[in-house]
């Protein structure tokens, strides 16, 4: 990974964690539920996709993150792989970042037991947002294949 290519990794974390914070006081202590007015996509077990993350991690994001730096310097897959694998790694930063920024829903609520609203893999007393796993799964393979070998 080259020099520049690292600064656009670490750029891409940085902005992630400032979408925690403006994000955490727009939702305050309710996380996902916040706005009883949004339209829900039903996902299974009774857990819900909102409106807002619809359009903001699935729409917005990858268009700035993703499809815009293609626009601008022009399309590569190494680039597209590294885009596509910080931003991955970025909605985990963001996500996690929300739970310790938050003034309003204290860290020690990072749990199954008091943060419903996301499914959680558990082993033992180590439990982990099911999301987490695959997102960071994901990007870890992007960064060790296509990336790697583009």
């Amino acid at each position: 990974m080259s020099n520049q290519e690292i600064l656009i990794f670490i750029t891409i974390q940085i902005a992630m964690v400032c979408w925690a914070f403006w994000e955490s006081y727009m939702e305050g202590d309710t996380g996902w539920t916040w706005n009883p007015k949004w339209w829900r996509i039903k996902l299974p077990k009774g857990y819900t996709y909102t409106a807002y993350h619809i359009w903001a991690f699935w729409i917005f994001a990858p268009i700035v993150f993703i499809v815009l730096p293609l626009i601008s310097a022009g399309f590569s897959w190494r680039l597209f792989w590294l885009l596509t694998g910080s931003y991955l790694f970025g909605s985990v930063i963001e996500d996690f970042t929300w739970f310790v920024v938050n003034p309003c829903y204290p860290f020690s609520k990072w749990n199954p037991r008091d943060t419903l609203w996301y499914p959680w893999f558990t082993i033992g007393k180590f439990s982990l947002p099911l999301s987490y796993i695959a997102k960071l799964a994901i990007s870890l393979i992007i960064f060790l294949g296509p990336f790697r070998y583009s």
